[in-house]
């Protein structure tokens, strides 16, 4: 099947329910739905790219589908295989919730901590945020129309980067990122264990008031939200001169 420009086919997946545990690489996805028959798990509402990715390829003992008036079709196929399979269906992260692991704190420790990586992420994800140089930023803002800043808020961090959040973000170089939630991950890259990225949440951010900033090197700086203020040229200016920081 060639992607489909209107993004119209609905895609699924079925698996034997006693390997569900082997759906834990898509869990993160959170636009895709799971339905529960007598033997099968079924997961429908991938996209094109999600049902030819790297995460779903390495599930095995699976059967891919795509449907058509209501006809399950296996992948590649124009032959018919099944009717869509009538069942409720409810978003992933609530039909295969995480289970953690007991950590032995007598084996391991009590001053042990989790290990954060980031790896590089096998599918695209939109951008959310940018941080630029405030250089950058004023020399953009300078001839900029004002509708064009109409959907950003920002703030400055360490007196020489600026937080851009919004959609669509700003044409100035800058470093950019992906929401998770309540996480700003670099682009291109995603959390090693992403289905402990609740966990670190609720550890990080119990309140869920601010932004967690990442790093590569799994640094993070955390920004009160209600700190980003809409961006124009006034605020600009006067988030400036109330820091004392001199102009570019």
């Amino acid at each position: 099947m060639a992607p489909d420009a209107a993004n119209s086919i609905r895609y699924y997946l079925a698996i034997a329910a006693g390997n569900k545990d082997d759906l834990a690489r898509i869990r993160q996805w959170n636009n895709l739905k799971v339905g529960f028959d007598e033997h099968t798990i079924w997961v429908r509402d991938f996209d094109y790219a999600q049902i030819h990715s790297v995460e779903v390829k390495s599930i095995p003992f699976k059967d891919l589908f795509y449907e058509r008036d209501n006809k399950l079709f296996f992948l590649d196929s124009r032959l018919p295989e099944r009717s869509a399979p009538s069942l409720l269906w409810t978003a992933i992260d609530r039909a295969l919730p995480v289970k953690l692991p007991a950590f032995n704190h007598n084996y391991f420790g009590i001053h042990e901590k989790m290990d954060i990586r980031f790896v590089p992420r096998e599918t695209e994800a939109e951008t959310a945020a940018m941080l630029v140089t405030l250089d950058v930023l004023e020399h953009y803002l300078q001839t900029a129309p004002a509708v064009r800043l109409q959907k950003i808020r920002w703030a400055i961090l360490d007196n020489t980067k600026a937080l851009l959040l919004g959609k669509p973000l700003l044409p100035i170089p800058g470093e950019t990122f992906w929401q998770r939630k309540d996480f700003l991950i670099p682009t291109g890259q995603d959390l090693e264990l992403f289905l402990l990225a609740d966990t670190l949440q609720k550890k990080i951010n119990p309140g869920r008031d601010r932004w967690v900033l990442w790093s590569k090197d799994s640094s993070y700086v955390s920004i009160l939200k209600e700190s980003l203020m809409p961006l124009s040229r006034s605020a600009y200016r006067l988030t400036r001169q109330s820091l004392s920081l001199p102009n570019g």
